[in-house]
């Protein structure tokens, strides 16, 4: 019930060890996390072992053990006050943001699911690039539709899955919004991605 993973931003090395017993459904206890309370440097980053677990409270919603996360420039710029933070519906009745769980990538284990998922179960092994408008992943749970999920490739460890999904989905952002790669035009085409300074630059070599 114990696992370990690297905080590039703060150099340091945490474990995190599991508090919550049992299902998680219907109940929330707590766990251990890397937050902030405010927006700004690295030194907003706090360790907390007592963050409020997430629960499965939609039919819908899959809970997720992570075994493995990564950061990625955009955590870097959420940390700093970049962009929509956390569901709207989540801060209705004057409710703070804060403590806020970054991180965008995971790769884990389902560990509960709503009455209503019906590709995924308990043992599953998943991975996820997490809305920037939901609690992250540098935690040890997260929770997530199963529409934002996928089964993880076989041939991947936790660590290699959860260094792709957002990397992934801003190189296909710039083949296909800025290349304009599809069925129609990929054809006899190579395609050349860069990305440079956090901009993604993508243009078609004709063959």
């Amino acid at each position: 019930n114990e696992f370990c993973f690297s905080c590039l931003a703060l150099g340091k090395r945490a474990c995190f060890r599991r508090h919550l017993s049992g299902s998680s459904r219907g109940t929330q206890g707590s766990m251990s996390a890397w937050v902030i309370d405010e927006y700004g440097t690295n030194a907003v980053l706090r360790y907390a072992e007592d963050v409020p677990a997430p629960a499965v409270s939609s039919p819908t919603d899959v809970l997720v053990q992570v075994c493995a996360t990564s950061l990625n420039p955009l955590d870097l710029s959420m940390r700093g006050g970049y962009g929509v933070r956390r569901d709207p519906l989540s801060l209705l009745g004057g409710s703070s943001e804060f403590p806020l769980v970054l991180g965008r990538d995971v790769s884990g284990v389902v560990v509960d699911c709503g009455v209503e998922v019906t590709h995924f179960g308990p043992g599953d092994e998943v991975w996820a690039a997490v809305p920037p408008w939901k609690q992250g992943s540098l935690a040890e749970f997260v929770s997530l539709s199963e529409y934002e999920v996928s089964h993880k490739p076989q041939s991947l460890s936790h660590i290699e899955a959860a260094s792709i999904p957002y990397v992934a989905n801003t190189a296909l952002s710039a083949l296909v919004n800025a290349g304009g790669l599809c069925e129609e035009t990929a054809h006899n085409k190579r395609y050349c991605h860069l990305s440079w300074r956090n901009r993604d630059l993508a243009w078609h070599i004709p063959t």
